[in-house]
């Protein structure tokens, strides 16, 4: 019975003594975690900047593409040249139908453009022509460029801009 009461004894002031120490632990880290730098803060400022910057990037996107779609409305037929042609025989017949159609489209709305009334040449598009003719385009290469008929190209140059 002794011997029963000595290992319960034992047993008991094992158990205490490690509660006493889990429960220091828990308060020991429960302090340092006070002086600890919280990194949560650190990754929210960090998102916050990005975030703004990439509003702001988005923004001047915006801007440079209300740019181009201005200018594009005054030259409606604008089209980039590459300095290789490529070879249509490489190409996807899918996109050859493609080039095609915007051919076609493309004439026809130049056919429909010299068939309806002259518009007024506006003076943005006039000193642009002059301003090609200075550097030494021909008359077909202002007229594509101007979205002008060769005629009329040649009535802005003969008018010297009048």
């Amino acid at each position: 019975m002794v011997k029963y009461l000595i290992i319960t004894y034992y047993i008991e002031v094992k158990l205490l003594d490690l509660s006493i120490l889990l429960m220091s632990i828990g308060i020991i880290l429960i302090i340092l975690s006070f002086f600890f730098k919280n990194s949560s803060k650190k990754i929210e400022k960090d998102v916050e900047e990005l975030s703004i910057s990439i509003f702001q990037e988005t923004n001047n996107l915006k801007r440079r593409l209300k740019i181009v779609e201005e200018e594009l409305l005054l030259e409606p037929e604008f089209q980039v040249k590459s300095t290789s042609a490529p070879s249509q025989k490489g190409q996807n017949p899918k996109v050859q139908q493609v080039m095609q159609a915007v051919q076609q489209a493309a004439q026809a709305s130049k056919i429909a453009q010299t068939t309806t009334q002259v518009k007024p040449i506006h003076q943005i598009i006039v000193s642009q022509v002059l301003e090609l003719n200075k550097q030494g385009l021909s008359v077909a290469d202002i007229s594509i460029r101007s979205n002008l008929t060769e005629e009329q190209v040649r009535q802005v140059i003969a008018n010297g801009g009048r």
